[in-house]
């Protein structure tokens, strides 16, 4: 079993492979020689470039959210295509760097999961298949965010760490995030998590100077006052390259270690992937449901029935990634033009809501005569979208093959 977490970012690539401690840094960065297609990463492009014979290109998500290109040598790449030879490529310099160390032999599916701060729904489509063109079928792919792999690195510490409410900052080159996670203790086993950008930004390059490192810890020192006043961690990490050495930033980590236990692991996104990893590829789940913004929080029903048997038809289970595709369902309309969804928060008691989704425009015909497929698919975790297709029934009732689609909440507004 081959398991590879990687943690994605404008600024830096980090990449775990087998077990956490073959853990790696890569610049997020791209070059080719001018005069051949040959590709360098991280610090070997940085060094290539210094020589002058290369062509280079930073910043590669940031390209590929805007779907831009860079032309080398007049060869126009688009920015999928340059991201796939930096991912191939980290591959490649990851497995060159484990090879002859003691690799962990497991039976099991090889799994690759890639974890990204931004949740966008788009965004994220695009990048699953950007993965799907370049590995699969070698890999099975999974795509979270950091929230999410937030969550999967908590739950492999022990429970004393995540008793309470748990806390993280990651700082990188001009980003500040907060992450938050709460462990349930009830009967319902789920664990949420939530992040929130800073409105602090600091740069890497102001730490090299005696007066931006002084600065760059009077922020931080505000900042964390704001975030923690008035609560209680049982544990607060710390993540993220600008946390590779704390010793920078003194007046900060005092007021952080104040009556808290607090971890530091910069490399916290890529191995949380990585623990993920490990257990799709044994074929198994999280203990506890995960609720973030990569998971959606309610499950979803519809009432059907077979030889006059009614039961609940799950189209959705709190927990499931937003990402999973949907597959088309087929159902007999009953006496009804419509459909009814109930929509049940695992975190709520109560029945739920629901929401009715009428098909009165659709031909009139008699009982049991119309057939219809309901397609799902999820625009981010907090809303469905529904549709639903006239098929008609065999030859004598023709379909029309009208669309009616509803967009049902999910985030507890009507």
């Amino acid at each position: 079993m081959k398991v590879i977490g990687i943690a994605l970012s404008d600024e830096y690539t980090d990449i775990s492979l087998y077990k956490e401690e073959y853990t790696y840094r890569f610049p997020t960065l791209l070059s080719r020689e001018k005069k051949e297609d040959l590709f360098y990463i991280g610090e070997d492009a940085y060094k290539k470039n210094l020589d002058g014979n290369v062509f280079l290109v930073d910043k590669l998500l940031s390209l590929f959210k805007k779907k831009g290109s860079a032309t080398f040598s007049e060869r126009r790449y688009e920015a999928g295509e340059l991201l796939g030879i930096f991912l191939e490529s980290l591959l490649l310099e990851g497995e060159r760097r484990v090879a002859g160390r003691d690799i962990p032999e497991e039976e099991g599916k090889d799994v690759l999961v890639l974890s990204i701060r931004d949740v966008d729904v788009e965004l994220l489509h695009r990048l699953h298949a950007l993965l799907k063109e370049k590995f699969s079928p070698r890999y099975e792919l999974t795509l979270i965010s950091h929230a999410e792999s937030f969550l999967h690195y908590i739950l492999r510490q022990d429970k004393k760490f995540y008793n309470r409410q748990v806390g993280m900052l990651e700082f990188s080159s001009q980003i500040l995030y907060y992450y938050e996670a709460q462990v349930s203790k009830g009967a319902k086993k789920y664990a949420v998590s939530v992040s929130e950008a800073q409105p602090d930004a600091l740069s890497f390059g102001i730490l090299e100077d005696p007066r931006g490192r002084k600065m760059t810890d009077q922020v931080l020192s505000g900042m964390i006052d704001r975030i923690v006043k008035g609560k209680v961690y049982s544990a607060f990490f710390l993540a993220g390259k600008g946390f590779e050495n704390t010793e920078l930033f003194p007046e900060f980590m005092k007021k952080l270690l104040h009556g808290r236990r607090v971890l530091v692991e910069s490399f916290l996104f890529s191995i949380g992937a990585l623990y993920y990893g490990q257990l799709l590829g044994k074929g198994e789940e999280e203990e506890y449901l995960l609720l973030c913004d990569t998971r959606v929080n309610s499950d979803i029903v519809i009432r059907v029935s077979e030889k006059e048997r009614e039961f609940p038809l799950y189209l959705a289970y709190a927990g499931d990634s937003f990402l999973k595709e949907g597959e088309d369902i087929h159902l007999l309309l009953d006496k009804q033009d419509y459909i009814d969804f109930q929509v049940q928060d695992v975190r709520t008691q109560g029945k739920g809501k629901q929401y009715r989704m009428n098909l009165t425009t659709f031909p009139k015909r008699e009982r049991r005569c119309t057939k219809v497929a309901l397609r799902t698919v999820f625009s981010g975790k907090d809303s469905l979208l529904v549709e639903v297709t006239d098929m008609g029934l065999g030859e004598l009732w023709e379909g029309s093959f009208q669309s009616i689609k509803e967009t049902i909440p999910l985030g507890g507004k009507e």
